[in-house]
């Protein structure tokens, strides 16, 4: 009988202990969620100098990008060349 009682006590300490630790691995991952979030509105946010710099190097990038397509012309394929086959 009181082997029995042993494991008991034994058996809800283990419980516990499993519950706790549950506990405080979602613990765990909420601050990691946090910090993760925090630092997504530190570089992503409306007027943050790292998301402010980004988009000014982006704009410039998209402006070299078109400013070359613009002086290069309309020298690409459009698709309407001779597909008879015959080489003319």
């Amino acid at each position: 009988m009181l082997d029995q009682t042993k494991y008991k006590n034994v058996q809800a300490q283990l419980a516990q202990k499993k519950e706790k630790q549950k506990g405080a691995s979602m613990i765990e991952y909420a601050l990691v969620v946090a910090a993760v979030v925090a630092l997504a509105a530190v570089f992503f946010g409306t007027d943050g100098t790292i998301s402010q710099a980004m988009k000014t190097k982006m704009t410039s990038v998209a402006g070299d990008i078109t400013g070359s397509e613009a002086s290069a012309g309309t020298g690409g394929t459009s698709g309407a060349g001779d597909t008879s086959g015959s080489g003319n």
